[in-house]
């Protein structure tokens, strides 16, 4: 059996290294400033900045790289718009910008016995829907000629309700139903439908609702005509102000986007 003997070597020196300083003896104080640090510089690094100075990492005598500019940013509020026609219309100067799909016009009208007048109205973008069944009391509709241009239902119409009060007498424990002599409510038309040569001859109607009416397809002529057992005609207004005109609501800045 060979007993292997581990034999101490010399350290390896290198006198290119600055060496450590000697310690003090001991029981001695040495204060800040007596040691001074080794005057090893190191090695030096090249100086970017010189011309024609290649890179170490490259292995070429090429020139450096040019130094690039410093990104500017935008100025507070800037935005970056195409130019010429390809600028949106609402970022245009002048004018408000007209939606290039549909548009129905809402109609405010206000009830008063057999009479009825337009309060205010407003311009809408989008398509107008149209329904195929009348259900609830009333039903509205709004043609020009003997020609249906839209039709809608309209339940509790003029009817104001009650709160229950369950701690008051039995009379005030159910809930209370009034009829109302003045009361509103919205129409809707196509806004395209509505011009200087119709606006006169335009008629909404409002109905009483006797029993549910209801069809696959409504057609174009009126409610009366279509369902004459389950509508009956109660106000009736022939005309439209000049202010439900499409471009008398633009002008008064009336319209309603979608979202």
């Amino acid at each position: 059996m060979i007993k292997k003997v581990k034999r101490g070597g010399a350290p390896r020196v290198d006198n290119s290294r600055p060496s450590k300083p000697p310690a003090p003896a001991a029981g001695s104080r040495v204060r800040a400033g007596d040691v001074e640090p080794p005057a090893y510089d190191g090695p030096r690094k090249p100086d970017r900045k010189e011309p024609g100075r290649s890179n170490p990492h490259s292995g070429g005598e090429g020139p450096s790289k040019p130094a690039q500019e410093p990104a500017r940013r935008p100025r507070a509020g800037a935005s970056d718009l195409p130019p010429g026609d390809q600028i949106p219309p609402k970022a245009r100067r002048g004018g408000r910008a007209r939606p290039a799909g549909e548009q129905y016009i809402r109609l405010r009208v206000r009830v008063r016995g057999d009479q009825l007048s337009v309060l205010d109205s407003h311009l809408v973008d989008g398509p107008l829907g149209q329904i195929t069944g009348f259900s609830g009391a009333n039903a509205y509709e709004v043609s020009v000629g003997d020609r249906l241009l839209h039709a809608g239902s309209l339940p509790d119409l003029g009817l104001q309700r009650s709160f229950a009060n369950p701690n008051g007498p039995a009379d005030q424990r159910g809930h209370h139903f009034t009829d109302r002599s003045t009361y509103e409510f919205m129409a809707r038309v196509p806004a395209h439908e509505v011009t200087p040569e119709t606006i006169d001859r335009i008629a909404i109607r409002l109905h009483r609702i006797k029993e549910e009416a209801r069809t696959d397809r409504l057609g174009a002529a009126p409610l009366a005509e279509q369902f004459a057992r389950q509508v009956r005609p109660v106000a009736e207004l022939v005309g439209l102000p000049a202010s439900v005109l499409p471009e008398a609501i633009e002008e008064r800045g009336g319209r309603t986007p979608s979202l």
